[in-house]
């Protein structure tokens, strides 16, 4: 997958989903949609979410770089950050858990 940067488009991007399932009889079949959104609003509330996880750990006493935060990145930094964004994040979630059990 590519995103790409088409300038008379500026800040809105275009996605074109195909999923492929079975259906009736075991009959091959594919599910099309055209979706359209601007990156500045879509983006907004993930770095919203950074933040306040980035403030928690701050709060937590640590600092770093944060491997359960990957599944935000294109390009995760850390070791052992699995390259499929499920086990990104499930680390997220482990994270979560882990916070929520010392939470105050």
């Amino acid at each position: 997958m590519t995103i790409e940067y088409i300038e008379d488009m500026a800040d809105w991007k275009t996605a074109w989903d195909h999923i492929h399932f079975r259906g009736f009889l075991d009959t091959k079949m594919t599910l099309q949609f055209t979706w359209q959104g601007c990156d500045s609003l879509l983006a907004a509330p993930l770095v919203l979410d950074l933040v306040r996880f980035t403030e928690r750990e701050h709060r937590r006493g640590k600092s770093g770089v944060m491997t359960h935060l990957s599944s935000f990145f294109k390009s995760p930094m850390g070791k052992n950050v699995p390259p499929e964004f499920h086990k990104q994040y499930a680390l997220l979630e482990q994270w979560a858990d882990e916070v929520a059990g010392k939470s105050s």
